[in-house]
């Protein structure tokens, strides 16, 4: 039979276009990283978030499941917003991660950022972390029911540092602890930092009275004794050297909050994508290393999936968007 050539050239281009198809499928089922990868925190150095984004960056670079330069990248600044801004410029860049705590979506009801927040894509959760209150050693506050009275007495009274938003978990910690005693939480005295770093100088230096903060990266300063836990909004006492600070459960007080970590990557990342990071997390939380660090650190293992993180936040948002109402925070 003769094939005319007009089919042939149809074939031909047919073919030629249906091996492209399964090369560039087997290409991006192979996705991973070309070039260095910026892990965005949004915090200052010093903070919670970048203590534990330096740790992801240390893990990946000495287990080598990374095999380009990994760089943090720090830009504070509007509860989070800087830095969100920053990575919705590179929709589908699965180069550019982000690390974040509960604040965006505190930060989202509050109308502190405009981005459409759920459209980025959540790539994987790694801990929580428990929220302490603490203060300086020589302070008259001596435990988390005097600090809870002095609020009941008077909400102003006492300011209350925190990092890096009103309205996110360290305020809503603080917030409970007061409604616990049926105090004004809309009175409260809350001073906002950059940082859980610069919010710790400010006690130090006494600007402040007390810091709502995750505990971990200030044990060396509970056992130099500069500062005192007065209590932690957790189930259960907290181990190593905090094993002694007791919940504010075991002191009558119905305080329980903790700061979840958890990494986004920017609008519209593929599927393959998402894939190769969720795998790079789920390996690393596997590591010694990273045992070691969850050790040290008094945090919580709690790993989910892009998937399951997606719906955790939208739970997430719904309490927080019950609290923050009560704050008579949110914008409508």
């Amino acid at each position: 039979m003769i094939i005319p050539d007009c089919v042939r050239w149809w074939r031909r281009a047919f073919f030629a276009a249906l091996v492209g198809m399964l090369a560039g499928a087997a290409a991006a089922a192979d996705w991973k990283p070309e070039r260095g990868v910026e892990f965005i925190v949004p915090t200052g150095p010093g903070s919670g978030v970048d203590n534990t984004a330096r740790t992801l960056q240390l893990i990946m670079q000495q287990a080598k499941l990374v095999e380009v330069p990994f760089a943090i990248v720090n830009k504070p600044g509007g509860s989070y917003g800087v830095a969100l801004n920053y990575l919705a410029q590179f929709p589908g860049d699965g180069h550019r991660l982000f690390i974040q705590t509960s604040t965006p979506l505190s930060a989202l009801l509050t109308g502190q950022i405009k981005l459409d927040y759920f459209a980025f894509t959540p790539l994987a959760n790694l801990i929580t972390e428990p929220i302490a209150f603490m203060v300086r050693a020589e302070s008259t506050l001596a435990s988390g029911k005097d600090l809870a009275n002095r609020l009941k007495a008077d909400p102003a009274a006492v300011s209350i540092a925190l990092a890096a938003a009103r309205g996110n978990a360290y305020h809503i910690a603080s917030a409970l602890l007061a409604k616990a005693v049926g105090a004004d939480i809309k009175k409260l005295k809350i001073v906002v930092f950059g940082s859980s770093g610069d919010a710790m100088t400010a006690l130090l230096g006494g600007h402040v009275d007390v810091i709502s903060a995750t505990p971990g990266n200030f044990q060396p300063l509970v056992e130099a004794k500069k500062i005192r836990v007065l209590g932690v909004a957790a189930r259960l006492r907290l181990g190593g050297l905090l094993a002694n600070e007791p919940t504010f459960r075991e002191q009558g007080l119905d305080v329980l909050f903790d700061v979840p970590r958890s990494v986004l990557g920017p609008k519209g990342l593929s599927a393959e994508q998402v894939r190769y990071w969720e795998g790079v997390f789920a390996k690393i939380v596997k590591t010694e290393a990273w045992r070691q660090a969850v050790a040290k650190n008094q945090w919580d293992e709690d790993f989910q999936t892009g998937a399951e993180l997606r719906k955790n936040l939208q739970a997430q948002y719904e309490i927080l968007k019950d609290v923050l109402g009560e704050l008579g925070m949110i914008q409508h």
